[in-house]
């Protein structure tokens, strides 16, 4: 910096504030100090700049289950896209990190239990994004005692931090009701494995007690809903399909979870000469682009994709930079969903 001072005239302030604060500065002035900086091969140290500035320039994107799992979900890369969108207007990067069993151990290195608070704490970031956070979740107290920003999507809606959900309860009661009144008295809900931690995704279980519950308020007994995991996205689908076929009792309808689930109950359906929904009413949830052009054509609860991570990214952005506060903010904001019918059920 000062080399770039001396070569352009100017005080190592003027430098700093060519870089850090440009409004301090003529038009004309930064220019020249930018110009010299290029012509001698200097860039700021970033590591230097966030001790300076007390800013990393980045987001942290936390995600609840492993990255391989999570970059192969399609919901997921589909929100990944909207907030890279979104870092890329505002001059951030993304620090995209597993929340995966994350703090418990380093038993590689031979280290011990790293707690939650002390993991969050180690990503620099200014701020997070975290996905599929409940109460009963180890990362729940760093959430509380924080004192960077974190926006919330698809948790639990009684943490004390701003929350973005969609309507879970209120597409899968309306899933349940549709199949219910076309005939249907045997159903599944395929859905995923539950974690070894005891850690569950509350959007998911969100949607497993909503569409039970309209089940037994339609007079049915609790043997009518069957519950069938799956672990993994690529092949969850297929999975579901081959324990649901197997059952003993088997249903004439499937609720899934996700368009995922649903998209590769079908394919499994069609390998096995099963009718859909003659054989197997299947719905979905999500409304991904694919759902409309499956065969045969899903019916699903339908999300606004775009809407929700636009909420949660231009929130976190004014959390950030002070312009609002948390007490400003309607949590949990809840996005509304609608069922779409097709011909799969």
């Amino acid at each position: 910096m000062r080399d770039v001072a001396r070569h352009a005239g100017v005080s190592p302030t003027a430098v700093s504030f060519a870089y850090n604060a440009p409004h301090q500065l003529s038009h004309a002035t930064r220019e020249h100090i930018l110009d010299t900086a290029e012509s001698l091969g200097y860039q700021p140290h970033p590591v230097a700049r966030t001790l300076a500035t007390g800013r990393t320039n980045a987001i942290g994107l936390l995600v609840p289950t492993s990255l391989n799992w999570m970059l192969h979900d399609p919901l997921f890369t589909h929100f990944l896209g909207e907030v890279g969108a979104a870092c890329d207007r505002e001059e951030k990067r993304i620090v995209l990190a597993s929340m995966h069993e994350s703090w418990r151990h380093d038993s590689r290195q031979g280290g011990e239990a790293v707690a939650p608070i002390t993991w969050l704490a180690s990503i620099a970031a200014d701020g997070f994004l975290m996905f599929s956070i409940n109460r009963a979740h180890p990362l729940a107290e760093a959430v509380q005692r924080s004192l960077r920003p974190i926006v919330l999507l698809d948790s639990a809606d009684d943490l004390q931090a701003p929350t973005f959900n969609i309507d879970d309860r209120g597409g899968a009661y309306a899933a349940a009701q549709h199949l219910l009144a076309k005939g249907h008295r045997q159903f599944a809900i395929a859905t995923m494995t539950p974690r070894r931690d005891g850690v569950v995704i509350p959007s998911i279980e969100r949607r497993v007690q909503a569409f039970s519950q309209a089940v037994e308020e339609a007079g049915l007994p609790p043997t009518a809903v069957q519950i069938v995991h799956a672990r993994g996205v690529p092949a969850a689908g297929l999975e579901s399909f081959w324990n649901i076929w197997q059952l003993r009792r088997r249903p004439t309808a499937v609720f899934c979870v996700s368009d995922v689930r649903a998209l590769g109950i079908l394919s499994g359906a069609r390998r096995e000469g099963i009718s859909v929904p003659d054989d197997l009413a299947v719905v979905g949830f999500g409304d991904l682009p694919d759902s409309s052009v499956s065969s045969p054509p899903l019916t699903t609860v339908h999300r606004d994709m775009d809407c929700q991570p636009q909420l949660a990214i231009r929130t976190l952005f004014q959390l950030i930079n002070e312009q609002i506060s948390e007490a400003d903010i309607e949590s949990p904001h809840i996005s509304g969903t609608r069922l779409v019918v097709r011909e799969s059920s």
